[in-house]
């Protein structure tokens, strides 16, 4: 039994002395290994408390990069400027408490156009969207002020084009490429306002059938001192880079519209400039198709549903 007993535990003994072998070079190992990490422990706790510091260093960096300004509001004779400092933009007003545009902090300069000297501010969105205002002494300082700087840093405009109503006489900013696409109307005076409004009440008193309220009126003098409409003795005619189209006030029979290409508008808005004597005839299609023809530009007619239910085109 002894033997078996010796038997059965020689093989326990040797896998114990191999434990143990197995063990004592592990152990060494790991005592090697504890040494050069006891060694490096100084080393590694270095590192940390500058890795650490660093860290703190690049945080508090980026904390003063993404820091947001805080201006408070400020008011002059005819502004009131009030900042989103979450939105990081200026909402400027004028004295009648009238909402000129909003204008990102990082827009607050002054751009000068190289051929009249007018400075403007210009703050923009997007495509088609933009706000723009002549920047003038007050406003400059104003804005000096609220931002707590001695002067506005100055550049040339650049990408917007300074144009007259050749109409009213009232200026409007375009940006280019988007001639027919928009702009921004600029009333720089008293006179510029009296003319804005009398050309809104022409618009509302002589087409009560296509314009109802004074709020559309204004909206169309403000196409027309954009070149994108004009009025006429029965209706109004509207364009745009693509197109046109008139709307009788009287006679919806009246009605015409057309596609032309962006360049057909330029030289439309040329033709306009130089013609306005012709104007009580531009609500007749006749005409039109001869200043198509006289510029020798391409069009489509498009047919109204009325066209189509009589089945021909009117004019």
């Amino acid at each position: 039994m002894s033997i078996s007993g010796i038997g059965v535990g020689y093989p326990a003994w040797r896998e114990t002395g191999k434990t143990q072998r197995n063990n004592s070079g592990i152990g060494f190992a790991n005592k090697m290994a504890g040494a050069d990490t006891a060694g490096s422990v100084p080393a590694q706790r270095t590192s940390v408390r500058t890795s650490a510091l660093e860290a703190y260093r690049a945080s508090a960096a980026s904390a003063v990069r993404n820091v947001k300004p805080a201006y408070e509001t400020y008011e002059s004779e005819n502004y009131r400027i009030v900042p989103d400092n979450e939105a990081g933009c200026f909402d400027i007003y004028n004295k009648q408490g009238e909402r000129i545009g909003a204008f990102d902090y990082s827009d607050i300069k002054v751009r000068q156009d190289s051929a009249t000297g007018k400075q403007f501010l210009i703050s923009e969105h997007g495509t088609m969207s933009y706000d723009a205002v002549v920047l003038d002494g007050e406003l400059k300082d104003a804005l000096q002020n609220v931002m707590g700087v001695e002067t506005l840093e100055t550049e040339e405009m650049q990408g917007f084009t300074l144009k007259t109503h050749s109409g009213t006489g009232i200026q409007y900013l375009v940006r280019d490429g988007e001639e027919g696409r928009g702009g921004k109307v600029l009333l720089q005076s008293q006179t510029d306002i009296e003319k804005y409004e009398a050309l809104a009440e022409t618009y509302f008193n002589k087409y009560p059938n296509l314009i109802h309220d004074k709020n559309a009126a204004y909206i169309w003098a403000d196409l027309e001192i954009k070149g994108l409409a004009q009025h006429t003795n029965n209706g109004i005619v509207s364009m745009g880079f693509n197109g046109m189209s008139y709307n009788d006030n009287v006679d919806y029979k009246n009605n015409w519209s057309v596609l032309f290409s962006g360049d057909t508008y330029k030289a439309i808005f040329d033709w306009l400039q130089n013609n306005r004597g012709s104007i009580e005839e531009m609500q007749k299609f006749a005409t039109w198709q001869d200043v198509f023809d006289s510029i020798g530009s391409r069009y489509e007619r498009v047919w109204s549903d009325e066209e189509e239910k009589q089945g021909h085109l009117n004019n």
